[in-house]
C-alpha cells in the first residue's frame, strides 16, 4: 500500500523540469499566496490608472470595441493611447469580456506575472545545474517579489506582459533555440520598446556564437504580424511603426524617478540643455556596451548558465544606469533576472535583495508618496550594484581562461 510519502515522491515531469508531488504541491502553495496578495491590491487606483489606463479603456468603450483600433492616437481626441497596438488588442480585448476596468486590466498584468514566475523557474533550473528546490524556490521568490507584486496588483502596469516574453527569449537563447528567441523578442518588443534592453545581451552572445544572426529576419517579420489587425481596421503603416519613436521625444527630463547617473545632475537645468545631455548620454551608452561588447569577443566563455544569466543582468543594468529617461518601472527585466542569478549563492542573493529595496522606495515615491526624496544616495548605491556584479563576470572570464590554459 502507498503511503503519502510515496506519493509525494513521485516524479512527473513540467516543461522539462522533473517535479516531485511534493514540489508540485510546494509550488501550489505559493502561486495561491501570489494571487492572494495580489488580490489584497486590487482595488488600490494608481495616478498611472486614474490618467491613462482607464482613460483609454473609457475610449475604447466609446468607440465600440474593435473600431477603436482605426483611431490615430494624437490625430483625433477620441484616441490618447501611446503603447503598440498590441497592448491596443487587450485593451480592446477586456472591453467585449465586461466587468471591472481596473480589475481587468490588473488581471492581465497578473495573469504575465505567472508566466515570469515560470519563466525564472526555467532558467534557475539550468542556472542551478537541475536543482529543483532551487528553481522552486526562484519561482517562489518572484511570486512574492516587491516589484513584481505591487506593479501588477497596485499599479495595473503591463511590465510583466513584455518581460514574460523577453524572459522567454534569454530562456531558448540559452538554450540554443535561435528561432523562437527572434520570435518571443519581436512579441516583446511590439508590446513595449523596453523589450530592446537585453539587445545588447544577444549581441554578446552573437559574438560569442551562442546566437545565429541568420535567424534575425523572423523579429521583422513577427513584428508585422502584430500590426495586421491595426492595419485591418485602417491605421496607417508608417503611423504605427513610429510610434515608438514619438515616444522618445514625449519626455524631456533626464531621470523619470530611476536612480542612475542622470540622478547626480540638477533639475533646473533649461529643456534645450536637458535634450542636449539626453542625445549625449544616449551616445555614451552606446559606446559603454559597444567597448564592452569588444572586450569581451575574444575573452574566454565556458558556455555555462550563470554566465549568460549575470552577463544579461550586467548588460541590462548598463542600459538603465547609462541612459537618460529611464522610469523607475524599466528596472523590471533585470529585477526577474536577478532572481535566477540570486538563487546560486548567498552573496548574489544579497545583490538580488539590495536591487529589491531600492526599487520599492522607488515604486513607493510614485505609488505612496515615500519619505524619500533624493534619489542620488539610491543611484550610487546602483552603481556599486553594476560594479559588483561586473566583478563577478570578471572573475568568471578568468576561471574560464585559467580552465582552458
Amino acid at each position: 500500500m502507498r503511503t503519502i510519502d510515496d506519493y509525494f515522491d513521485t516524479e512527473i515531469s513540467v516543461l522539462g523540469v522533473k517535479l516531485r508531488m511534493l514540489d508540485l504541491f510546494f509550488g501550489a502553495v505559493m502561486f495561491g499566496l501570489g494571487i492572494a496578495v495580489r488580490l489584497s491590491l486590487f482595488d488600490f487606483e494608481s495616478g498611472d490608472y486614474s490618467f491613462f489606463l482607464s482613460t483609454w479603456m473609457n475610449e475604447c468603450h466609446a468607440a465600440g470595441g474593435f473600431p477603436y483600433l482605426s483611431i490615430t492616437p494624437g490625430i483625433s481626441d477620441k484616441s490618447t493611447i501611446n503603447y503598440g497596438c498590441m497592448y491596443q488588442y487587450i485593451i480592446v480585448l477586456l472591453h467585449y469580456i465586461g466587468g471591472n476596468d481596473l480589475h481587468l486590466l490588473k488581471t492581465v498584468s497578473v495573469i504575465f506575472d505567472m508566466i515570469c514566475a515560470v519563466s525564472i523557474l526555467r532558467i534557475a533550473y539550468l542556472v542551478t545545474d537541475g536543482s529543483v528546490k532551487k528553481s522552486l524556490m526562484a519561482f517562489g521568490a518572484v511570486m512574492f517579489l516587491p516589484t513584481c507584486v505591487l506593479n501588477s496588483g497596485a499599479w495595473a502596469q503591463c511590465d510583466s506582459v513584455y518581460t514574460a516574453f523577453v524572459l522567454l527569449a534569454v530562456y531558448h537563447l540559452m538554450k540554443g533555440n535561435n528561432a523562437r528567441f527572434f520570435i518571443y523578442l519581436a512579441i516583446a518588443y511590439s508590446f513595449k520598446q523596453q523589450a530592446i534592453f537585453i539587445i545588447p545581451f544577444a549581441i554578446i552572445m552573437w559574438l560569442k556564437g551562442k546566437v545565429k544572426i541568420r535567424y534575425i529576419f523572423l523579429f521583422p517579420v513577427v513584428f508585422l504580424i502584430t500590426l495586421i489587425p491595426a492595419l485591418v481596421a485602417g491605421r496607417q503603416f508608417a503611423e504605427l511603426v513610429s510610434i515608438y519613436f514619438k515616444q522618445i521625444t514625449t519626455y524631456s527630463r533626464l531621470s523619470m524617478n530611476y536612480p542612475n547617473i542622470y540622478s547626480f545632475v540638477s533639475e533646473g537645468l533649461s529643456r534645450e540643455a536637458r535634450l542636449m545631455l539626453i542625445s549625449c548620454g544616449t551616445v555614451c551608452c552606446i559606446l559603454i556596451l559597444g567597448t564592452l561588447a569588444y572586450y569581451l569577443r575574444d575573452k574566454a566563455f565556458d558556455g555555462s548558465y550563470i554566465y549568460m544569466v549575470t552577463l544579461a543582468v550586467f548588460t541590462v543594468l548598463l542600459c538603465l544606469y547609462a541612459l537618460p529617461v529611464m522610469h523607475e518601472r524599466y528596472g523590471y527585466i533585470a529585477e526577474l533576472l536577478l532572481v535566477a542569478y540570486g538563487i546560486t549563492s548567498y552573496k548574489r542573493m544579497g545583490i538580488c535583495a539590495v536591487v529589491q529595496a531600492v526599487s520599492v522606495i522607488t515604486y513607493s515615491r510614485f505609488l505612496y508618496g515615500s519619505t524619500v526624496t533624493a534619489l542620488w544616495p539610491l543611484s550610487f548605491i546602483n552603481l556599486v550594484i553594476i560594479l559588483i556584479i561586473g566583478y563577478d563576470l570578471y572573475m568568471q572570464i578568468k576561471r574560464a581562461e585559467e580552465k582552458n590554459d
